[in-house]
């Protein structure tokens, strides 16, 4: 299965293989079906690029059906760390010990569903205002749409 499109100005195109003859590895991993690989290639103000990405998975699905769950878990992957990093600079953070990181983790994750459930689009703007004054988190009607 392939597709392509142009966004934001670069051309992409996937390519979603399955394979299910896995005769040489079904001994290790018995509860494994199918071996996937997704092949990006991305044309992007004239330079090319190619990555391979390869999964594994029990599930008996078409390559349409693969490609979709890749691309939705990436898609959940990208936008909540990328947030996490760019407004809350998570991958700076230096606390790295006992419950601390998770607990932390959790309520960034919070914040960032909070903003999202009320269209909330600046995160960072909103970071700074809910930092300065956090009782207008529970008046979410405080002009930042």
């Amino acid at each position: 299965m392939s597709y392509d499109y142009n966004r934001h100005g670069r051309y992409e195109e996937r390519i979603c293989e399955v394979y299910d003859d896995l005769y040489q590895i079904k001994n290790e991993w018995r509860s494994v079906k199918r071996v996937i690989k997704i092949t990006s290639k991305t044309l992007s103000y004239g330079k090319c690029s190619l990555e391979q990405h390869y999964y594994i998975s029990s599930l008996d699905v078409a390559a349409k059906t693969f490609a979709h769950i890749i691309r939705s878990h990436w898609k959940i992957e990208n936008s909540l760390h990328y947030v996490k990093d760019v407004s809350f600079d998570e991958d700076s953070s230096r606390i790295r010990t006992h419950q601390a990181p998770l607990i932390l983790t959790m309520l960034k994750s919070l914040a960032i569903n909070i903003m999202n459930i009320n269209q909330i689009p600046n995160i960072k703007k909103a970071r700074k205002l809910f930092g300065w004054s956090p009782y207008k988190l529970f008046n979410l009607s405080s002009g930042l749409k």
